[in-house]
């Protein structure tokens, strides 16, 4: 039996934005993903990444614990290389890796370098708004 549920890679900023703007669709992706709505993938290094940024952003606990729900609902997948992309911000090549790990349907991103890419294999790059709206968020 298949999953027709999408299947999607949350940058950094996503966590970010839906914290300052609750009500925004980077909130509407998250809270999507906890509530199974679809899938989220995620690889140990993205994960870091999310975490030490909230951290160093001092990010209330209670929002921190919110984050965890996410990390409980979605999969763990192992990076694929995407060495062959050009992108300006290497420190954005983990998010490109994890979708290419997921094959994911999307990435989600408010950052211009990834989403000048466009799409990396299947996995198509996106603003959290224009995804949103895709998946009637």
């Amino acid at each position: 039996m298949s999953d027709n549920r999408a299947l999607v890679v949350l940058d950094t900023n996503v966590f970010v934005a839906a914290y300052w703007a609750p009500n925004s669709a980077s909130a509407r992706l998250i809270q999507a993903c906890i509530d199974g709505r679809i899938r989220a993938a995620y690889t140990n290094e993205v994960k870091r990444e999310v975490v030490a940024i909230l951290s160093k952003i001092r990010m209330p606990e209670s929002y921190m614990f919110y984050v965890d729900s996410f990390w409980e609902a979605a999969l763990q997948v192992e990076p694929l290389g995407a060495d062959d992309i050009s992108i300006d911000d290497p420190d954005d090549r983990k998010f490109l890796e994890a979708a290419a790990g997921a094959e994911a349907d999307f990435l989600a991103t408010n950052d211009d370098h990834l989403l000048s890419v466009g799409y990396v294999g299947r996995t198509e790059i996106l603003t959290p708004g224009s995804l949103a709206r895709l998946l009637g968020l």
